[in-house]
């Protein structure tokens, strides 16, 4: 199992832009702020580079696309796959401000996400996503920092979960509890309503001190976990 995690400038550089497929740039062009615009291509360029690195290819020959997704069959929010070179390895990626985290499986699915720390004030968003023990131990904790980072390793847990699942958050997430109180969690996986009614473990990792991520995989699939901090190296022109 590899796992990288980076952080990309605030300026957009040609290239990165060159490196984006028709997808990546339809979406790049929805974008109104220059900054969060650049971050996206630059994420987007980053996993790109990284996934061509470690499989021995050209960037350009990194192709991705979307499985169906197990609840419905959907291809517009199926899991991410790599479609070449067909390896057989699992994707998860995920992208939050300037943070980025690749994660690549030999055989099993995954599922990782990311997102900056900072002030969480969603009220709304804690009564419908958490369960009431996750409730309660945001609660039990002070107002300020350390309950922000709560609510959000408990979310960034639920997201890498239910991407690993390849459903997203079509799924009530209240029912998947992460126990942010706790080093790891085991989500069982038919109560909280994973297509393959399996039980999945999550664990936190070390993006960097701007954001927390996790890292979700099947229960029982324990692979050696190498992280690594991507030095992200832009070419010239």
């Amino acid at each position: 199992m590899r796992v990288w995690v980076g952080r990309v400038p605030d300026t957009a550089a040609p290239a990165d832009l060159a490196l984006l497929d028709g997808p990546e740039a339809r979406r790049l062009a929805e974008f109104r702020d220059p900054v969060a615009a650049a971050r996206y291509a630059g994420a987007r360029a980053a996993v790109r580079r990284t996934a061509a690195g470690f499989l021995g290819v050209g960037p350009r020959e990194v192709v991705w696309d979307r499985g169906p997704c197990p609840g419905c069959g959907d291809l517009r929010h199926g899991p991410p796959r790599l479609r070449r070179p067909d390896t057989g390895w699992r994707v998860g990626v995920s992208r939050s401000g300037p943070w980025w985290v690749l994660a690549l499986s030999p055989g099993a699915a995954v599922g990782v996400d990311v997102e900056a720390r900072g002030p969480q004030r969603v009220p709304a968003v804690v009564r419908r996503c958490l369960s009431p023990a996750e409730r309660a131990h945001l609660a039990a904790l002070p107002e300020g920092p350390e309950r922000d980072d709560a609510f959000t390793r408990c979310w960034v847990r639920k997201e890498a979960v239910v991407k690993g699942w390849g459903v997203g958050v079509a799924t009530d997430l209240a029912r998947v509890e992460v126990r942010p109180w706790t080093g790891a969690a085991v989500v069982a996986g038919r109560e909280a309503g994973a297509p393959d009614g399996g039980d999945w473990e999550v664990r936190d990792l070390d993006a960097g001190a701007g954001c927390l991520a996790a890292l979700a995989l099947p229960a029982g699939f324990r692979p050696p976990v190498a992280v690594h901090r991507a030095a992200e190296e832009r070419p010239a022109g």
